[in-house]
């Protein structure tokens, strides 16, 4: 049978007369098979007749249909297992029931929970009350609050000074309010969230040195100053960013060379005093006073007041046009909730006097940090 099938496509096709013309076999098949091929091809695809769903199928698949889970099933090993505080958290606090050695917390001058700030915010909230709070550029201004503006600038022997609500976004509105687009800001790769915040929302051109070092800011500040010389460029605000102890890293900057460097090209200085406020000095004042600069040799301070002074919010200090352009320029100032008045009455002021008032010296202070580094090491390799 195959043999019969093979022979007979081996003979060859039968010549074919089409309009006179005789034409071989194999090319006639050949053509019809091209022409079939291209009907096909020009056909149109079969579609179905779409009729739309009835009621009742559109019932049927809302049954029918079950979601996919947002998150696959929490199991006990996912959850996290987080210290909870049973006291408040003062240099000893109890957790799970167990009085331990608090080191986790900001509270450098063991504020949290001190008799006498407890007393004075009794005495607040029994003046003042709690409730809910309005904006300042509204009807939240309250003289408790033009009282603590007060004591931090004198305090800080600055001409002026501002509350934020937010310690967080102290740093992250002042920088907005005084750089815009076109600005220049050098500030260190180190610096922490609530700065580079700031950074970004300022939209300004931001030139990062590394960290602390102060040779690459110089080189930096240079090529700024030769790029000046070489294009003449339209007038901008120009600002080096520094923290005066940095969070991310526990390292001081050294102000003395920062300033030196600042008054060398034109620049202008923000200092973040969140960490160093209440610590450095001798009398808590700050960067500045370790140092012995005068404080006018900055030209913004900022810190958050819920470190060393155990409140909230923050403030910016400095000359009244600074402060005064920050009263016009930031919603932060303008429409943010003021901060609760017993908060403002007793930490602040409390916290200075208490603050002036220790009878630890520097010398001492550091003689009980060396001590702690050392336990620390012992009982890291005792582990």
């Amino acid at each position: 049978m195959m043999n019969s099938v093979v022979a007979f496509f081996d003979e060859p096709f039968a010549d074919a007369v089409v309009l006179g013309f005789k034409i071989d076999g194999h090319l006639l098949v050949e053509a019809v098979l091209i022409a079939a091929i291209v009907f096909l091809l020009m056909q149109k695809s079969y579609q179905p007749e779409k009729k739309p769903l009835t009621q009742n199928e559109i019932d049927q698949l809302c049954d029918e249909w079950v979601p996919d889970p947002l998150h696959p099933p929490i199991t006990e090993a996912m959850q996290a297992k987080v210290p909870v505080l049973e006291s408040a958290a003062g240099p000893h606090t109890i957790v799970a029931g167990k009085d331990v050695l608090n080191l986790s917390c900001a509270n450098y001058l063991g504020l949290v929970g001190h008799p006498r700030v407890k007393e004075t915010c009794n005495s607040a909230l029994n003046k003042y009350g709690v409730g809910a709070c309005g904006p300042r550029g509204f009807y939240g201004t309250i003289d408790v609050h033009l009282d603590l503006e007060a004591k931090i600038a004198q305090f800080l022997k600055t001409p002026d000074s501002i509350l934020y609500s937010y310690g967080l976004a102290t740093i992250a509105s002042v920088i907005p309010a005084f750089c815009k687009r076109g600005d220049l800001i050098l500030a260190d790769e180190g610096v922490h969230w609530g700065i580079q915040n700031g950074l970004y929302l300022s939209r300004s051109t931001v030139k990062l040195f590394k960290h602390n070092d102060m040779k690459h800011l110089e080189s930096l500040l240079e090529e700024v100053f030769r790029e000046d010389k070489r294009k003449k460029k339209a007038l901008n605000r120009r600002f080096i960013v520094v923290e005066a102890i940095y969070q991310n890293s526990g390292l001081m900057t050294p102000l003395d060379e920062v300033i030196r460097l600042k008054e060398k090209y034109k620049f202008r200085v923000l200092v973040d005093e969140s960490h160093s406020l209440g610590v450095l000095g001798k009398t808590g004042r700050g960067i500045t006073e370790h140092f012995n600069l005068p404080v006018e040799k900055v030209d913004i301070l900022t810190a958050a007041m819920g470190h060393a002074l155990g409140s909230v919010g923050g403030f910016c200090t400095g000359s009244a046009k600074v402060v005064d352009h920050q009263m016009l320029e930031k919603e932060s100032v303008l429409i943010s909730v003021t901060k609760r008045s017993f908060l403002d009455k007793c930490k602040f002021p409390i916290g200075l006097r208490l603050t002036v008032s220790a009878a630890h010296t520097e010398e001492e202070l550091h003689a009980a940090a060396g001590s702690l580094q050392r336990v620390v090491q012992i009982v890291l390799q005792q582990r």
